[in-house]
């Protein structure tokens, strides 16, 4: 599903795809707009778990949220029967990623749905889309940008070396953020600058991480949420920061490279 913020949003627009559910506070209390719905016969003794269980028997009860005017549409103003829903989808999340359009249409993004116009150049749009997609789907498992690991002391490092402190992390320096602090043993050298350029729900993915990956204790309760625990090799926590890395600079290169025009003159 593409998630954009709810109307009124304080935060300039952004848009992020997801394939599980999200919490309604997700991109600033989010819209959430699924490829596909689903319709499945319930009744009051089904439990919750057993009405979320969609799997290939309720395959049958799948709607597509692309309509088949909506595809005929697309494909007459453009002249290609090519055109499929999927590429309508991966369009509609290019578009919304271009810088052109989120300032030509500012003012309209704050206050009311986005009005997906027809581009002169459909397929750069979805392709890019379908780009953008796969890395946001995929992040925890995509390539790693190629940090340098800095370790303070003689010799190689231990997985205990990698542990994240009570210290949460931080830049070396806040103005290039080329270097991030992981603690007092290690720290990540060579972040390049188009990675700080990506932003999603005000901040940057590695700003998030930061933000998330840090021990903290509930004051009234006393539990402590611990991300080491998080991991099952400590050595793990540079690798999620690489690929947060590899994902903020590649969206950074296919945003940048998306077409300047985002309206059928």
């Amino acid at each position: 599903m593409i998630c954009i913020p709810g109307l009124g949003g304080k935060k300039p627009f952004s848009i992020l795809m997801t394939d599980t559910i999200p919490d309604l506070g997700f991109n600033e209390a989010c819209q959430c707009f699924p490829r596909w719905r689903y319709l499945q016969e319930t009744d009051a003794s089904q439990t919750s778990a057993e009405l979320l269980n969609i799997n290939e028997e309720t395959e049958g009860n799948r709607i597509d949220n692309i309509s088949d005017t909506a595809l005929r549409t697309f494909r007459e103003h453009y002249s290609d029967d090519s055109i499929t829903k999927d590429a309508i989808f991966d369009y509609v999340y290019g578009i919304l990623h271009a810088r052109r359009y989120r300032e030509e249409f500012a003012n309209d993004l704050s206050k009311m749905l986005p009005r997906i116009p027809y581009a002169p150049d459909f397929h750069a749009f979805a392709e890019a889309g379908a780009l953008l997609a796969s890395l946001h789907l995929n992040y925890e498992t995509c390539e790693q940008y190629p940090l340098q690991l800095v370790f303070s002391h003689p010799g190689e490092p231990q997985p205990q070396h990698y542990r994240l402190s009570q210290k949460a992390m931080r830049y070396g320096n806040k103005d290039t953020k080329e270097t991030l602090i992981i603690n007092e043993h290690i720290r990540l050298a060579g972040i390049p600058e188009e990675a700080h350029r990506y932003v999603v729900n005000g901040r940057t993915p590695l700003e998030w991480f930061i933000d998330r990956y840090k021990i903290t204790q509930d004051k009234e309760s006393g539990i402590v949420n611990d991300p080491n625990g998080w991991f099952a090799d400590p050595c793990d926590l540079v690798t999620a920061i690489e690929r947060i890395v590899y994902v903020s600079v590649e969206s950074t290169r296919i945003i940048e490279g998306l077409p300047a025009e985002v309206v059928d003159p």
